[in-house]
């Protein structure tokens, strides 16, 4: 037991019961060693002779040793009862995360491998996805209490009216999705992409910086030819030569490129877009819920601190949960890209994709919303001050 991870209320609970073993047991230590005393020395005497008088001298010995004996088992069952383990206060419920089996859910997946979230004194079952989109379609549908999910689908359900808010982001990448062509395609830059068949996951992230780097290399949207699929599907109809290109993240990038050698080419965006993952929930629960929040963000704290101390069993871990192979995971993992925080750069990164959306008429046109009134920051800030440095 970790006292130092104690709540101040159980460390109190702690005290008292320890308080209560010791008056207790010592209590009963001295009616044991006064019963004895007295049953020998003080009234001995009379009931020997009275035991005498009866003949029943040997009985009456015998009701006293029962008596002694009986002492001593009470002060040993009590002693034992209340010496057994006390476990930290649990949350009077369990709290339910939705979240995509990815490399960048890696605070999570850590969290739950390393028993982080119960060491903090909260019960999280993790519901597995394979994108955030559909985490994200779990928790408005109320079947999960919490999800993670990349900040595309954030803005989309907040421009739609979705009551949601963002607790943290929980990792940061800028190579964790790439751009991927056929070598033999005509394809040596991203400006030969004009007239190419592009597969991507639309409604996603990878939409996003599928456009973002389009704009940055002067190629319009218009003139490329989108192919909606899911990520597994991409990398086969990629993989099969049925598109030209397509948006991809890890792992499915490092295995295509393990599989596909000279035969595929990565374009990156490093300066172009950052691969956000945020943890979110509805404002009523995290409301409500104050103390589960703050512990589920303790335990995050955790497991960022357990990456950046032992990378090594952290990643181990993610790939387990991933089933990713660890030779693949030691390429894959960068453990400063696993930091839990609420940033000024998520704010912009929100309004810029706010803007695309609303161009692309994929929302209603309208105001830009304040996405600070969609953070809740408070809840951090209670745990890590450190991790808040959007401006409010």
């Amino acid at each position: 037991m970790k006292l130092a991870a104690l709540d101040p209320l159980f460390s109190l609970q702690l005290a008292h019961r320890v308080t209560i073993w010791a008056t207790v047991y010592m209590n009963l230590w001295r009616v044991s060693r006064d019963s004895v005393a007295c049953f020998f020395d003080c009234t001995g005497g009379k009931n020997m002779k009275i035991a005498s008088h009866d003949g029943d001298t040997g009985a009456l010995k015998w009701r006293g040793v029962l008596l002694v004996l009986a002492t001593l088992v009470a002060g040993g069952v009590t002693f034992l009862a209340l010496r057994s383990p006390v476990a930290p206060p649990m949350a009077g419920t369990k709290v339910t995360i939705a979240v995509p089996t990815q490399i960048n859910s890696a605070l999570m997946l850590v969290a739950s491998a390393q028993g982080l979230f119960l060491d903090s004194g909260v019960d999280v079952v993790s519901q597995p996805f394979e994108l955030g989109k559909d985490a994200l379609q779990s928790l408005l549908d109320g079947n999960s209490d919490l999800a993670v999910v990349a900040d595309t689908p954030v803005v989309f359900a907040l421009l739609n009216g979705s009551d949601i808010a963002m607790l943290a982001g929980i990792s940061q990448a800028r190579r964790a999705l790439a751009i991927i062509v056929h070598s033999d395609r005509g394809i040596d830059k991203v400006e030969d992409l004009r007239g190419k068949s592009i597969g991507v996951t639309l409604g996603t992230n990878l939409t996003y910086f599928l456009d973002a780097m389009l704009q940055v290399h002067g190629v319009p949207s218009n003139k490329v030819n989108l192919v909606d699929l899911r990520t597994d599907e991409l990398a086969s109809a990629f993989e099969d030569g049925g598109i030209d290109s397509a948006v991809v993240y890890q792992p499915f990038l490092a295995k295509l490129k393990e599989k596909m050698g000279e035969h595929m080419k990565v374009f990156y965006g490093e300066d172009i877009y950052a691969f956000r993952f945020l943890l979110v929930g509805k404002p009523s629960y995290i409301d409500s819920h104050p103390q589960e929040i703050n512990r589920i963000l303790s335990a995050l704290v955790a497991a960022n601190q357990s990456i950046r101390t032992n990378p090594v069993a952290a990643r181990r871990a993610i790939g387990d949960a991933t089933k990713i192979d660890d030779a693949t995971m030691a390429q894959l993992f960068e453990p400063e890209d696993y930091v839990l925080s609420l940033d000024q750069a998520m704010l912009l990164a929100l309004d810029d994709q706010t803007r695309w959306a609303m161009q692309k008429g994929l929302v209603k046109p309208g105001p830009t919303p304040n996405y600070l009134n969609s953070m809740k920051y408070q809840n951090l800030e209670a745990v890590l001050p450190a991790a808040v440095t959007v401006v409010h």
